[in-house]
């Protein structure tokens, strides 16, 4: 397994002891094999189930009318409301693929999947106990704060009952009483029979139980408890910063496009045998329109949907915890650019030309070959995330993929999202320059150069982050080009 170390090269100390400082500060990346698959070569099996799965949950959800009804099965409601259909569809596609990935890698390395605490096999069943229950009651603490801060913070709008946000406070409703009661048997489980010290270092449990030993060391008498933060507590500080920064915002994102693919299923089954039939007229026009839209819906539901999974889970079970976080303030500033709120505040997405004004041209079929352009890019940009499978995450090191789109070119995903950019946005920037005016042109294209470039930089950081990783180091040896092969 990637990143893995043995028992007696690591420390066996507990994950709440704050005297884990120096022992285990600088865990190395172990050395890619000189042959054979990587154990992220196959990751994209349980990527396209997901895919498949979000698709077979519109087709279901429309056929039940699941967004205005509710989902029961078998005469047990699921979910009452809208907003919990669509945390239900998201959590049913998270745990296909889950549960794909896991028998992927038992199948691929039954002998070693397991592995027996320690505690157990010499029969310290109160110390495993000790440690199992202090690891739940820790994440409970930190689920606890983390609900406190979404409900405080302004941007997310709990006290002004922000609608854009309800669906997110709706999953945080819900994941407290889920891991209130699931939680201690999974950590009994877990820590019983998938034993990995370097994961127990990393455990977000760990970082919390140091900053408690760190805010009661400031009490009278106390300060002995104070810990030492060494590296390993940075990057799982910072592994955390992307998992609540990323995660409403996928959550928000799949709520927004999910019931426009379950309304495209309904509408595309609608409409198909009337055209067969002959009866309905369908112009150039309306299949312009429908291209775009049931296209978008398709693709973003995907790629969210994969993505939301990515960043809620990280276990040990399916080998996609984080090993490293970005590390600079350059990196971290030009991936949060390209999200809201703060490309809102730049204002860089907001001075080019939205998407669908290519859907003005007057002639149908220049709209036709710029629309399929942008729908293959967007495509590839989909595959990049479906590669990844349960491992996707903006500025981390989850473990470095090598194949599908990625065995052409290092930065799939960036390249295709851009040139769908400019095969839509740079035509309506030139439409408007003959239709509106220069200025409001030259903003536009202005907005496109600098989306280009948070993009670009985006590149070249992640590359600098990743490259401590021999493996990335490895896969730069493999794939020489970074945005378009053979090329650049």
């Amino acid at each position: 397994m990637l990143n893995s170390r043995t028992d007696e090269q690591l420390s066996q100390s507990k994950t709440y002891d704050k005297n884990q400082t120096d022992t285990l500060t600088d865990i190395p990346f172990p050395s890619p094999p000189s042959s054979g698959p990587w154990v992220t070569d196959y990751a994209w099996v349980c990527g396209l189930t997901g895919a498949i799965t979000v698709v077979l949950l519109a087709i279901f959800y429309k056929a039940i009318n699941a967004l205005t009804d509710g989902v029961t099965i078998a005469g047990l409601t699921l979910a009452h409301s809208r907003e919990d259909a669509i945390l239900l569809a998201l959590v049913t596609a998270a745990g296909v693929m889950l549960a794909v990935e896991f028998v992927r890698l038992w199948m691929r390395d039954k002998q070693n999947f397991f592995t027996i605490h320690p505690d157990l096999l010499n029969k310290r069943y109160g110390a495993f106990l000790t440690d199992a229950m202090v690891n739940w009651l820790l994440y409970l603490c930190l689920l606890g704060i983390a609900i406190l801060f979404f409900k405080s913070a302004n941007e997310y709008g709990f006290a002004r009952n922000n609608a854009y946000y309800q669906v997110w406070f709706r999953f945080l409703n819900l994941a407290w009483p889920a891991y209130l009661w699931a939680g201690l048997p999974y950590v009994l489980i877990t820590r019983a029979v998938k034993h990995d010290p370097t994961a127990d270092r990393r455990d977000f449990s760990t970082l919390t139980a140091r900053l408690i030993y760190f805010l009661a060391s400031w009490l009278p008498g106390l300060k002995s408890l104070r810990p030492r933060f060494n590296e390993i507590d940075k990057k799982a500080a910072r592994a955390l910063l992307v998992k609540l920064f990323f995660t409403p915002l996928m959550t928000v994102f799949f709520s927004d496009q999910f019931p426009h693919l379950v309304n495209n299923v309904g509408f595309i089954a609608g409409a198909i045998p009337g055209l067969l039939s002959g009866s309905t007229e369908y112009t150039h026009a309306q299949f312009n329109n429908d291209l775009f839209n049931v296209s978008i819906s398709f693709i973003f539901s995907i790629d969210v949907a994969l993505a939301w999974c990515g960043y809620v889970i990280s276990s040990r079970w399916v080998d996609n915890q984080t090993v490293t976080a970005e590390p600079t303030v350059l990196g971290w500033l030009v991936c949060l650019a390209c999200y809201p709120p703060f490309q809102r505040v730049l204002g860089v997405y907001y001075s080019a030309p939205s998407e669908r004004e290519i859907l003005q041209f007057s002639d149908q079929w220049v709209i036709t070959i710029f629309t399929v352009m942008m729908v293959l890019s967007y495509f590839i940009y989909m595959s990049a995330t479906l590669w990844f499978g349960v491992r996707f995450s903006n500025l981390t090191n989850r473990g470095i993929i090598r194949k599908g789109p990625y065995a052409l070119i290092r930065h799939p995903a960036y390249a295709s999202k851009n040139f769908s950019w400019w095969c839509v946005m740079f035509p309506a920037a030139v439409y408007n320059a003959f239709h509106t005016g220069i200025g409001l042109a030259s903003v536009q294209i202005l907005g496109l150069i600098f989306m280009t470039w948070f993009y670009y930089m985006r590149a070249i950081t992640e590359e600098r982050h990743l490259s401590a990783d021999p493996y990335y180091r490895e896969y730069r040896k493999l794939v020489k080009y970074r945005f378009i092969p053979g090329v650049i």
